[in-house]
């Protein structure tokens, strides 16, 4: 399916802020059961939170704010409620109307208040505490900034990223890591925020890919290859560049699990060049590209040009809502070991690392055989947008794509807190690390795709 030449607007007012989120060096910073190091020793590019926020044109009501946030994940939940309830508490927004996108970064701190007797575990409640003031400082700040814009969407590709469910002939079983024997969705879905006076604003790539280029090697906090990107498209642009982590359960970069910086920058650049001729190739704001008629000459040629929206299209780019639903997912009875425990004394570090991992996020599910999870939809004019707290299979932004083919389609995952995959019914029992993570039965990813499309449609 070419989504290419599939567009889409909202006229709104927005505002966009950024702060600064790096922790300090020497914080814990353990993300990787293999890694030999405990804290961050430095810095390789600074972590940021980016809030766009949306509101009406002609009424104050609703306020949506979106928020780009360099952080990995909160291993307990109750850490990532405690900073959004503060948010929601100090910023009015309606709870439907706040959305957090972690970029994922594995090379951020490790933000978990139950750790304290591990080395630099003492900085974490203090970050903790500085991330929420700067997330209510940025939309605040935002929020003071809006003036009349466009946003224009468009969609393009990029092949950084690949499929990541690779099956290893040396060991008789899937490992976590490059496939090229299985296609990934490429797709990059791009927006352009455009003020009345032609400056642009801001702009928004959203894609699916676990950025995952530095691995247990590394010992700098980054993010990734979010930082290039943003550092790349930012000085074509002279704008805020957000970056909305999509559905990745099953992708992550090609050139991966490595050291090197150098390398997350590389794949920052295949993103951004991918993002900014995407971006180029939209058109003006408020206007489509039709047929103008034929000119003779030594062929009769077809012309095209761009046309301003009629009124009843400027209307419906002015149409904003949001609203959120509950998707009731099986839990598994337990929360089964990912692999079979080693015997030396690295595979000992992993697999205590691994236990630690199953007993928080046990903590955070609660007892329950149902958890309700929470999906969250906005209508922006033309465009929809899903945000998802766990981490789908891309099969599920392939999926609503298709569907809604006519509509730009923004699909989040790992947004206001995650605690596990969703990967297809076929996964299970293929001992994909993915599927011994999920805490969900089988038909997770299925019914919250069906929950989507019901919502969306109401859209």
């Amino acid at each position: 399916m070419d989504l290419t030449q599939t567009y889409g607007f909202t006229h709104c007012m927005t505002g966009v802020a950024r702060r600064d989120v790096t922790p300090p060096a020497g914080i814990y910073a353990r993300s990787w059961a293999a890694s030999r190091h405990d804290v961050a020793e430095g810095v390789h590019r600074p972590l940021t939170a980016t809030a766009l926020v949306i509101c009406h044109r002609y009424t104050d009501d609703p306020v949506m704010a979106l928020v780009s946030l360099d952080i990995g994940w909160f291993p307990y939940l109750p850490d990532e409620g405690r900073i959004r309830n503060a948010v929601l508490r100090e910023t009015g927004l309606n709870e439907d109307a706040l959305l957090i996108n972690f970029s994922h970064t594995h090379a951020g701190p490790h933000v978990n208040s139950q750790i304290s007797n591990k080395p630099g575990a003492h900085l974490i409640e203090s970050y903790i505490d500085d991330l929420t003031n700067a997330l209510v400082a940025v939309i605040v700040e935002a929020r003071g900034a809006i003036r009349p814009a466009w946003i224009t969407y468009g969609y393009g590709r990029c092949a950084m990223a690949a499929n990541r469910d690779f099956w290893a002939p040396d060991i008789g079983r899937y490992a976590c890591g490059y496939n090229p024997a299985a296609p990934a969705d490429d797709t990059v879905l791009v927006a352009r925020v455009t003020g009345e006076d032609g400056a642009i604003i801001a702009t928004l790539v959203n894609y699916a890919c676990h950025p995952t280029t530095l691995a247990w090697q590394n010992r700098l906090i980054s993010p990734d290859y979010v930082g290039a990107m943003r550092e790349t498209l930012e000085s074509i642009y002279s704008a805020p560049c957000l970056f909305l982590y999509g559905a990745a359960g099953d992708i992550g970069p090609r050139e991966g699990f490595v050291g090197d910086p150098a390398i997350a920058d590389r794949n920052g650049r295949q993103l951004a060049y991918a993002a900014a001729a995407s971006l180029e190739a939209l058109p003006p704001p408020a206007s489509h590209f039709v047929y103008t008629g034929v000119v003779a000459s030594g062929a009769n040629l077809a012309t095209w040009g761009y046309r301003p929206l009629d009124d009843s299209a400027r209307a419906r780019c002015a149409i904003l809502r949001h609203h959120s639903t509950i998707v009731p997912l099986q839990r598994k009875p337990t929360l089964e070991p990912i692999d079979p425990p080693g015997t030396d004394r690295s595979d000992a570090i992993a697999e205590a690392e691994k236990a630690l991992r199953r007993r928080l996020l046990q903590e955070s599910l609660g007892n329950e055989p149902i958890y309700p999870m929470p999906l969250w939809f906005w209508r922006l004019g033309d465009a929809l947008l899903v945000a998802c707290p766990n981490e789908a299979y891309a099969q599920m932004q392939v999926e609503l794509r298709t569907r809604f083919q006519r509509q730009p389609v923004l699909v989040l995952g790992c947004t206001n807190g995650t605690l596990g995959y969703l990967p297809p019914r076929n996964a299970y029992g293929s001992g994909l690390y993915q599927e011994q993570q999920s805490p969900f039965l089988p038909g997770c990813l299925e019914q919250t795709i069906a929950a989507t499309i019901s919502e969306l449609e109401r859209l």
